[in-house]
């Protein structure tokens, strides 16, 4: 039987590129949500002409939508995803160009509008923009989109709380980032908001290296978490696995489809 430092390791030692999470399959269950984001951005861009990829990961997402009607560009703003993105977005015909990603949507109020969220395109540029789970500036994506253009997006709320309080992490207090939010944002941006879901599930772990890597992949969920200084919470998270099953955190993850009407 493996030890839980041996599954720490193991993960430790795991490669991990762009945002393929392959690794984790049969050792974590992370439940659909009642709509299909995926293929809900191929029915955009199969009437789309030209079509903007917000922050788009290691491209591997987008380019699986794949073959496109019109042209499609793609951002990403974590440097280390950049060059995967390149490559892999190449082999479809997608541009990437590297900017910086916007600030948190609920920490925006009073912070300048050219800070960390302008899109290098100007004014009208396209009919579509899509964004899953990432940040991003309304004004802007309003500011690119045509008039009558579609905003698709899936969000990830602050689901993380969980986590942090596991890994004794102090939690920030404020808004929450949740659809009332989101629409609201959107709304005053001008926006007409044509769907709207949410959807609360859990995220199951079986086994500690599964959320070892869970948490070297997405780093900003738990700040500088560390398999060695973490060991002990890793080990009581085992013990929560071996005597339950799985070690499971809050998922609650909300749908926008909006519209710009000026």
């Amino acid at each position: 039987m493996r030890t839980p430092d041996d599954l720490i390791d193991e993960a430790v030692e795991a490669s991990f590129q762009g945002w393929d999470f392959s690794w984790l399959r049969d050792r974590s269950d992370d439940p659909k949500t009642p709509w299909r984001y995926a293929a809900l951005a191929v029915e955009a861009l199969a009437r789309s002409s030209r079509a903007l990829d917000i922050d788009t990961g290691g491209g591997e997402a987008l380019a699986s939508l794949g073959p496109f009607a019109g042209s499609v560009i793609a951002t990403e703003g974590f440097p280390p995803n950049i060059p995967v993105a390149q490559t892999k977005l190449a082999e479809v015909g997608v541009p990437l160009v590297g900017v910086e990603s916007a600030p948190d949507n609920v920490d925006q109020e009073g912070t300048p509008a050219d800070t960390a969220s302008h899109l290098p395109f100007r004014e009208d540029t396209f009919d579509l923009v899509l964004d899953r789970h990432s940040s991003y500036r309304p004004s802007e994506v309003a500011r690119v989109l045509s008039r009558g253009g579609t905003f698709l997006t899936q969000q990830r709320g602050e689901g993380d709380d969980e986590l942090l309080r596991t890994f004794g992490r102090s939690v920030q207090a404020g808004r929450d980032f949740d659809l009332a939010f989101a629409v609201g944002q959107l709304e005053k941006a001008g926006f007409e908001v044509v769907r709207a879901e949410e959807s609360d599930a859990t995220v199951r772990f079986f086994d500690v290296g599964a959320v070892v890597y869970y948490l070297r992949a997405i780093p900003w969920i738990v700040p500088h978490f560390d398999a060695d200084a973490d060991r002990h919470t890793l080990h009581r998270i085992h013990e929560t696995i071996r005597a339950d099953g799985w070690f499971g955190v809050g998922s609650y993850r909300f749908l926008i489809e909006a519209r710009t009407m000026r």
